[in-house]
């Protein structure tokens, strides 16, 4: 599964039970190179509460997304917390230059309700929505929240907010289609 329309195929069948204990954590999706993200910076799941989490848009170039998948070996803390970075021991590896080792990591708050970004102190820094996040500073991040970490642009999901996304992008597109 190289791309966000094979994993679509694949998650198509599952129940919001099933898609959770498969993939517990949360799902970062990586843009294509040349990807014009800053069309996307607006692309937001509406919270539970607002219309049962429907989608503002949709964009086809998102099926061109590569989903990060996580490390075989993740650490202990994996999934309630998420090391990223260039290291190959991290959970999640993005393999880029501007990418640090030790690069930041995505956990969920105390009351195990919502995920949250901090920086590690990278070299070349982490942006939440375009604006650059301060080093160990924990800052709420949200369904279809664009993160870039270095140069490499991605999607963050819950895996909830994955499953919906997944279900109504899916639903649009065939709905479209007819």
């Amino acid at each position: 599964m190289e791309r966000l329309r094979d994993f679509m195929k694949v998650t198509a069948t599952l129940s919001a039970e099933q898609y959770a204990e498969q993939f517990p954590h949360p799902l970062l999706l990586l843009a294509p190179a040349g990807a014009a993200l800053a069309e996307l910076r607006h692309t937001q799941l509406a919270s539970v509460e607002q219309a049962k989490a429907s989608i503002d848009r949709f964009n086809a170039s998102l099926l061109d997304f590569e989903p990060l998948w996580p490390n075989p070996k993740p650490g202990p803390e994996f999934p309630r917390k998420v090391f990223i970075g260039r290291d190959a021991r991290r959970d999640l590896v993005i393999n880029h230059a501007t990418v640090s080792g030790r690069h930041a990591c995505l956990a969920l708050d105390a009351d195990g309700l919502r995920w949250q970004l901090v920086d590690a102190g990278s070299t070349n820094g982490t942006m939440l929505r375009g604006k650059e996040l301060r080093p160990g500073q924990a800052v709420p991040v949200r369904d279809g929240d664009v993160i870039t970490f270095g140069k490499v642009d991605t999607l963050f999901f819950t895996p909830d907010g994955a499953y919906r996304f997944l279900r109504q992008y899916r639903l649009f597109s065939e709905a479209m289609r007819k």
